[in-house]
Order: C-alpha cells, then structure tokens, then sequence
C-alpha cells in the first residue's frame, strides 16, 4: 500500500530528534504529498513542548516554510495532546487548538493529571495493574473512561494516538466510541501497535483507520510498512485506510475542514 501522507511526527520541539525541515525533506524523498509535526503536549514530563504556545511559533515556520515552497509537500500543524483525566481532559487549550490543522490526543506515562484523584484513579492504577486481575480490570477500565471520555468531549479530536499502548483498553468499547465521534484509530508503526488482534477487533467494528510512523527521526518519516503489512494481511479495504494513496488529503477527514466545506 502506498500513501497520501504521514499525520504523526515530532521534531526538537517535543521529545524528536529531527526538525520540521528535515521531516519535509523525508516526507518528499518517501513520495508523500503531505506531512504533519504533531509534537507532544506540555503535560507529559520530558517529552513535551515547554509551553502551548510554542505550537504558534511551529505555525509560523510552518507558514513560512509553504510558502517559500522549497519542498514539494504540504506541511501541516498539529500536536499530540496528552489525555489527563477520566474526562478526557487535554494538555492544549481550545484557543491554540484552532491554530491547528490537526489533533491527535493519546494517553502518555508522566502526564500531569487535573487532580490527585485523577492521577490515581489513571496513572497509579496503572502502576498497580500487576498485582493481580482486580487491579488490572480496575486500570483497564479507567484508561477506558479516559479514552472515551477524550473522544466525546473533545469534537474537534482527529486521531486517537496508538489505542492501548502503555495503557491497556477496552478496544471494542474505544472504537465503537471512535466510528460514533468520526475518531481515527491510528495504526503506530514506531511502536507496531496495537498489534493485529486489536486490529482485528477494531476493524470489525467498523471504524476508520489512519497508519502514521509516530517518527523522532528522519530516518523513520513516512515508514509505514507495519500498517501496510497488517491491513493487508487482515484484508482491509484500502477505503478504511484515510491516508492511502487515492484517499486525497487531509481535508478529506480532518474535522476542521470537513467544518469548513460543509458550513
């Protein structure tokens, strides 16, 4: 399977090691025609942008970027929030979120959560899901609460980052939440995850995948050889892939600019 773009990619901003010029030259050496630096909220310790506002100097160099045209590929902005709560609570506020092309919001180890109670009820459960099934089916189902909780809540949400890495969930009961909301269920080839019988059970679901190579460096842009693999194998219809070759750009599934066409 070939692709019209690679919709997950972090840069020095965040926790990358590459920057935005050198994800825009991969981008166009992998054949892509759209790329997008999606670094990680402010609330993941170590792995964050230092404030929100430093998405709006990515904008700035983005814009700047497109239209030198110096690169034949579209350079998109995104962020990859953190999920802080059993609310679905992202680390981005709404007002730089508009600045956005595109949302992505997972669930990170190290996030900060709203509440005491929250970062129990999440993050050190999580911590206690090995001392036996009570507390893992605790943890699961908190994580769970979370995820969905995100994907209701937050309407402008394009893409669940990599469902059930560090933190293992219900995948039915996600991407049944995901087909209702118009959510992404990303296929992460970084972390070749989720594996293919959580694929399995989201693809008969129905919902809409998304492969991204989740790439800190330029070496990995644009690498999506694991979800092709997989979709493939499980025979997926190209069509359920948003970001295949034929499926046309972001503007055919990003929330914000199905807002723009259809208003």
């Amino acid at each position: 399977m070939k692709f019209y773009g690679d919709y997950h990619n972090h840069t020095r901003h965040s926790d990358g090691r590459q920057d935005i010029e050198q994800i825009a030259e991969a981008a166009v050496d992998r054949g892509l025609r759209e790329v997008a630096i999606t670094d990680h909220g402010p609330l993941a310790a170590v792995i964050g942008v230092k404030d929100e506002e430093e998405y709006l100097e990515i904008r700035e160099r983005i814009d700047e970027l497109n239209a030198a045209g110096d690169y034949d590929v579209e350079i998109l902005l995104g962020a990859e929030a953190n999920i802080r709560d059993l609310d679905g609570t992202l680390d981005i506020s709404p007002e730089v979120i508009a600045e956005m092309d595109i949302l992505i919001a997972g669930m990170h180890p190290y996030t900060l959560p709203t509440s005491v109670q929250d970062g129990w009820g999440i993050f050190v459960q999580n911590s206690l899901r090995h001392l036996g099934k009570g507390q893992q089916e605790k943890a699961i189902n908190a994580n769970t609460k979370a995820c969905v909780a995100a994907i209701y809540n937050n309407p402008e949400l394009d893409i669940l980052a990599h469902p059930g890495l560090f933190f293992t969930i219900n995948v039915k009961e996600v991407a049944e939440a995901c087909v209702k909301n118009e959510v992404l269920f990303e296929i992460n080839c970084a972390h070749k995850h989720p594996d293919i019988s959580a694929i399995m059970e989201a693809d008969k679901v129905g919902v809409d995948f998304i492969i991204n190579s989740d790439a800190h460096f330029q070496e990995t842009v644009g690498c999506l050889d694991y979800g092709s693999q997989v979709v493939d194998e499980l025979e997926i219809e190209p069509q359920r892939v948003v970001n295949w070759e034929f499926g046309g750009g972001y503007s055919e599934w990003c929330k914000k600019r199905k807002i723009y066409t259809y208003s």
